[in-house]
């Protein structure tokens, strides 16, 4: 045979893999995006039980003054300062780890809200805010 007959029976003897590598790209790029999707908390899992383990559970307690000077803890109605004071006082012995959330009226006069932070203060509950409306201003 010359080789200026260029015959097309021959045998093919390389390998093209640029399919391959198409494919195998195509499946990487799919695995990093779905990987991205897949929530690891819903995986359920029986952790180990430990008999000095403690809860870490943070509570929070809404304290709420009404227009009219009313106390509320937790939704419910409080008639005195002084009871005020033992409900959270029996709930950070409850929970120790409590925080308190104070919502007052904005017609409330400052000298409440002082009053509520620095009985909060006084109960060593060091996490509390203080619940205000945002304004598109």
């Amino acid at each position: 045979m010359s080789p200026l007959n260029n015959n097309d029976d021959d045998i093919m003897s390389d390998i093209n893999i640029t399919p391959l590598v198409d494919i195998m790209l195509v499946l990487l790029i799919t695995f990093m995006l779905v990987s991205t999707l897949v929530d690891f908390s819903a995986i359920n899992v029986e952790l180990p039980k430990a008999a000095t383990g403690e809860d870490a559970k943070i509570e929070s307690i809404a304290v709420v003054v009404t227009k009219a000077g009313q106390y509320f803890v937790a939704g419910n109605p409080v008639n005195s300062f002084d009871e005020l004071k033992e409900t959270l006082k029996s709930k950070k012995e409850q929970n120790p780890r409590i925080q308190t959330i104070i919502s007052a009226d904005k017609n409330v006069s400052h000298g409440h809200v002082v009053k509520i932070i620095d009985l909060v203060r006084k109960l060593d509950i060091s996490k509390f805010a203080i619940s205000v409306e945002l304004s598109e201003e």
